[in-house]
């Protein structure tokens, strides 16, 4: 049976989960308690992500999952699909229960909008089933807190009983009938039109873009899904004349982590050093061959940094570098200003050699 972790580690808050609802046969979304004391810490944008961390078949495992509410809301809930041979999304889905408590990191990521009522804009979003996520509560969030700005919504599934929010959704139609396009596509399940019939990509969005709509209108959009679609459609939208700068994604957190392959300068090289700076204290670690990257090499020795899904996506493990150089293996989270400000993310990184200092305080 799954245990939780008696002790908090670093970044980490036990909270008692105060709901969970049925979304679809495979998905719920869970609602966590935040105390008075720790409101301010949980504060966040839509778009945001929480790292959780619990201990299922006595193994430590630790995912990232979007925020599905609204600051608006004054509630802090994540949406949970269960993925093939996904064992925290089932944990999620088959055994937690009302009253249990998990260890959550305060919300990060830099994906997602901040809305102001001042500002107006003509907003897209393209999701791909639980991508859908994150998505809901940009939109909700925008159409509740910018009054003339509208949004359209392309969000695919396998069927509309797979179709995770299909209510809110509904709700939020009604309720801005003018400001929200809603365009649902579904890959097994057959509609009148065939326009709407398949997966999103390349070739469905391009007869979207001649038929009902011009992509070029819109001032900024927001993509969450699996990798294909999330290349397929920023292709799209660039061919249509949005900038790259204008086109925000957030890839799909697949629990699979992306070994950073050592430099090849470092073939011979028995062991490398690296400073570490956490919690206004220095960690002095060395790196040897079997180090799939410096976050790995710290956790070997004792270690406790943060980090979650350890493929270059969710930036839970960023940290500066401050002296020396380091490679990347894969980067999806980072953004250029990030990157030019020296930010890299440990669990892709690798020493180039001698003199690599980080810093995860700043």
């Amino acid at each position: 049976m799954p245990t939780f972790h008696q002790t908090r580690s670093h970044g980490f808050h036990r909270l008692r989960i105060a709901a969970i609802e049925k979304e679809t046969p495979d998905a719920v979304v869970v609602t966590l308690h935040i105390p008075a004391e720790l409101k301010k810490q949980f504060c966040y944008h839509p778009g945001q992500h929480l790292t959780l961390k619990a201990t299922v078949d006595n193994e430590e495992l630790r995912r990232c999952y979007s925020i599905c509410s609204s600051p608006l809301d004054d509630v802090l809930q994540i949406g949970v699909k269960i993925i093939p041979q996904g064992r925290f999304s089932t944990f999620i889905n088959r055994q937690l229960k009302v009253g249990d408590e998990l260890d959550v990191m305060r919300p990060q990521g830099s994906f997602g909008h901040r809305p102001r009522s001042d500002q107006q804009g003509h907003y897209l979003a393209i999701a791909a089933g639980s991508g859908i996520t994150p998505i809901l509560s940009i939109i909700k969030s925008t159409l509740a807190r910018e009054p003339d700005s509208t949004f359209t919504l392309i969000y695919g599934n396998r069927t509309s009983r797979s179709m995770m929010f299909k209510e809110a959704l509904a709700d939020l139609k009604n309720r801005y009938l003018s400001r929200l396009q809603l365009l649902y596509l579904f890959s097994q399940e057959t509609t009148d039109s065939p326009l709407f019939n398949g997966r999103i990509d390349i070739e469905h969005l391009n007869h979207l873009g001649k038929i009902l709509l011009n992509f070029a209108q819109f001032d900024h959009a927001f993509l969450c899904g699996p990798e294909t679609m999330l290349d397929d459609a920023g292709w799209v939208l660039e061919q249509a004349g949005i900038p790259t700068k204008r086109i925000h994604s957030e890839r799909f957190n697949t629990g699979q982590a992306q070994k950073a392959a050592p430099p090849a300068n470092l073939a011979g090289r028995s062991e490398t050093r690296v400073e570490i700076h956490l919690d206004g204290r220095i960690l002095n670690i060395t790196m040897n061959a079997g180090d799939d990257s410096i976050l790995d090499a710290a956790l070997r020795q004792g270690a406790d940094l943060p980090y979650a899904c350890k493929g270059g996506v969710c930036a839970t493990c960023k940290c500066r570098l401050k002296s020396g150089e380091v490679g990347m293996r894969v980067n999806y989270s980072l953004e250029p200003d990030q990157l030019a400000a020296g930010y890299i993310l440990s669990c892709q990184s690798w020493p180039k050699g001698e003199g690599v200092v980080v810093d995860f305080d700043v």
